[in-house]
């Protein structure tokens, strides 16, 4: 119903119009409860609808100084070892070559001990925010891969290329999804492949020796 005008609101109390939506044996008072109704449930449906785009608004703010608090930080780690790196370039390029004499040969030497102990402070430079953030890439695209790995699977079983059991197959699948839960904190040796071979390579022993089939 379009909102009435105030001419037709007075002839509508005063009983000289009908609106289109009013129902059969629904009196005027009914009417107007029922409409003041469905405005309340639209007016509340509009303020949920407002308080989840602030919400989403806050949650992407939140989201956005995040980021820049991290990228500033790699920012500020790799803006300083690039400093200390060209300052040991410098050093390297104000040595004086091979020297001259016994005195020539132990300015080099020195500047050379001095140029190791700068290389020597340079790896030991810390950039945990700049670690964190790599970390972070890379236990997403190990979960990327896990995730691909069970479509293949899944995929591989249902067009009949894998004869198993469709629990054994939704089994498989649920625990290759399962292990990203523990990716973040696993150790680097749980991502080599060597112990996968070693066992696939144990496998095809046996099944050549007829012990398995």
């Amino acid at each position: 119903m379009k909102q009435m005008t105030l001419i037709e609101m007075d002839g509508f109390l005063k009983g000289k119009c009908i609106p289109r939506d009013l129902k059969v044996n629904e009196t005027n008072a009914e009417y107007l409860v029922r409409k003041f109704a469905e405005a309340e449930a639209k007016i509340s449906a509009l303020s949920e609808d407002h308080q989840k785009a602030i919400e989403s608004i806050k949650q992407a703010d939140s989201a956005v100084k995040l980021a820049h608090e991290k990228f500033s930080a790699m920012a500020a780690e790799n803006a300083g070892m690039k400093s200390f790196g060209d300052k040991l370039n410098e050093m390297h390029n104000d040595l004086n070559g091979e020297g001259t004499g016994i005195q020539g040969r132990a300015e080099v030497a020195c500047q050379q001990v001095a140029l190791e102990a700068a290389m020597e402070e340079f790896d030991a430079i810390k950039t945990p925010a700049t670690d964190a953030f790599l970390a972070e890439v890379k236990t997403e695209a190990r979960k990327e891969g896990a995730y691909f790995v069970a479509n293949r699977m899944l995929a591989a079983w249902e067009a009949g290329f894998i004869d198993d059991t469709a629990k054994n197959a939704a089994d498989i699948a649920r625990m290759i999804l399962t292990s990203t839960e523990f990716m973040a904190n696993a150790p680097e040796g749980d991502f080599d492949r060597s112990f996968s071979d070693g066992v696939l390579e144990d496998i095809a022993e046996q099944l050549r020796k007829g012990v398995i089939q």
